[in-house]
């Protein structure tokens, strides 16, 4: 056991000048020091690659790159070509535009070093939209605890609002290598769709309950929205993805995916009604249960006349 194990910290980034910084400086503010950061620029039409040389000249832990002009265009390319060049014992990812607490890294290296490789850590998380304004709210989540069942952890995060963000894990670099990489085609629930599969490779579930990382929302940029016909689809991808995987690996598609499938129902049906039809297969317990409920209402309305 390494007691000062290189940790790499893997950020994709595009056109965040005005973000990136902040960002960087949770990464220069870490107790931990043994870290280096690959961020690896999407194409940045804005000042983010001077922002970033700033840091990079300050710190040599800092590293620059620019995705190659043959990997497709994309964050998932991004965080795959940054985990190539990497060489850290545990993985970091991180957006461009969040923020981690400065013991983060240190604390979660700390409980990851006493277990095998196929352990996860974990730690708390809250909103924010701008550093001025956090109020390290403690809400407590049923996936605040430590788990000895993958199973029990999946059935948790389906209690605790369907997912953590990607900052709050901390991985073995074995687990990536053998969990794949991101799948760099999928334009929305991207971290969903890799993290079940670094699920189907973990035994065991540690969270470290004096850690927070914090998820930027409200941000103009921020795609993590079903706003078009592609991401709707592409939503309906991952979670017919998800699923099998669950079914493969565990025989059941657990209730995070029936909760999620639920709701994603109900959004398209909003959205684009003519999705359903094409994916009748995948939804055909939401449709049955939209019918049942329909009949029973007609019933009603029948029987009162």
């Amino acid at each position: 056991m390494n007691s000062n194990p290189l940790v790499s910290i893997i950020i994709p980034t595009y056109n965040r000048a005005s973000l990136i910084g902040e960002t960087l400086n949770s990464i220069l503010a870490q107790t931990y020091t043994n870290w280096e950061c690959i961020i690896v620029d999407d194409g940045s039409t804005d000042n983010t690659e001077f922002v970033i040389y700033k840091y990079v000249d300050l710190d040599s832990r800092f590293k620059l790159y620019h995705r190659p002009a043959d990997r497709i265009k994309g964050a998932n390319a991004c965080r795959n070509f940054g985990f190539e060049l990497s060489e850290g014992k545990y993985i970091q990812y991180l957006d461009s535009d969040d923020y981690i607490s400065l013991n983060k890294i240190e604390e979660q290296v700390n409980q990851l070093e006493k277990c095998d490789i196929n352990t996860i850590a974990i730690c708390k998380w809250q909103f924010f939209e701008n550093l001025s304004n956090i109020n390290n709210e403690n809400k407590e989540l049923n996936v605040y605890r430590n788990f000895d069942s993958i199973l029990d952890f999946i059935d948790a995060l389906a209690l605790s609002g369907g997912f953590l963000p990607a900052h709050t894990y901390l991985l073995n670099r074995q687990l990536v290598l053998n969990s794949g990489n991101w799948m760099e085609r999928l334009v929305i629930n991207q971290d969903g769709e890799f993290f079940a599969r670094i699920f189907t490779k973990t035994n065991r579930v540690v969270f470290v309950p004096n850690v927070m990382v914090y998820y930027r929302r409200n941000h103009i940029d921020n795609i993590s929205v079903l706003n078009n016909e592609k991401k709707l689809e592409h939503a309906i991808i991952s979670w017919q993805l998800i699923e099998s995987y669950f079914k493969i690996h565990f025989g059941e598609s657990t209730r995070l995916v029936s909760i999620s499938k639920k709701y994603l129902y109900q959004r398209v049906v909003k959205e684009n009604i003519k999705i359903i039809k094409k994916n009748q297969l995948f939804f055909k317990e939401e449709i049955l249960h939209k019918d049942f409920f329909f009949i029973r209402i007609f019933k009603k309305i029948i029987k009162a006349k």
